[in-house]
């Protein structure tokens, strides 16, 4: 049967967004390409759903709740802009950030955030909890599929985050986990079967992380 190969990604969920790390850019590169906008020519506009599915803390604010400093759409907004917390100031969504995606990949239109972790290699879809599955729309979840071969040449990871649960999508298949809590591991890869190589998806709590150090 050979090797089990070795994990390709570990991700830790220790972000206070709680939903795994904010970060840069990296697997975006092959994005799909209708009528490209500028970076600096777009804007929130009304879209405020990152607003709601991140958790805030200098605002006490849970994930899956709209900020009560937001107006909710039509209107959208920030009641207290330019006084937000900087980690709103400084948040972007890959929609904002790369001119080739155009307007159906706007959060409040897609129904869900894309963001990058700081390694720039695994891309967080973030979920709208009143459309949790809005990512599996054919045009959203062909592209998706198209970017998870990453995880094939292990320089790519996709993770979907719901209410309560995540899913690894891979080539061959779409993973689903009970969420991560703070701290926990989220390892993925490839290892054989019965069948040859397939990809697996697993959470290592961080209780079991602290024992195995301690042993």
């Amino acid at each position: 049967m050979g090797q089990t190969r070795k994990p390709v990604f570990k991700t830790v969920y220790s972000s206070i967004t709680g939903r795994g790390n904010k970060g840069s850019e990296s697997i975006s590169e092959s994005v799909s390409k209708p009528r490209p906008i500028s970076p600096e020519l777009k804007v929130c506009g009304d879209c405020n759903l990152c607003c709601k599915v991140y958790d805030i803390e200098d605002l006490e604010k849970k994930a899956g709740h709209l900020c009560h400093h937001a107006s909710p759409s039509p209107a959208g907004g920030c009641s207290i802009w330019g006084l937000h917390p900087k980690l709103c100031q400084e948040f972007k969504c890959m929609w904002l950030k790369h001119s080739d995606m155009n307007g159906l990949w706007r959060p409040d239109t897609a129904g869900f955030v894309l963001r990058l972790d700081i390694d720039g290699t695994t891309l967080n879809i973030d979920t709208d909890p009143d459309r949790p599955y809005a990512w599996q729309k054919p045009y959203y979840y062909d592209q998706l599929k198209l970017w998870s071969e990453a995880m094939r040449t292990q320089t790519g990871l996709l993770v979907v985050h719901m209410v309560g649960q995540i899913c690894v999508i891979t080539p061959e298949e779409d993973l689903y986990l009970k969420g991560p809590k703070r701290g926990d591991i989220l390892e993925t890869g490839y290892e054989n079967s019965l069948f040859g190589l397939r990809p697996f998806a697993r959470v290592i709590p961080a209780k079991s992380i602290k024992k195995n150090r301690r042993a």
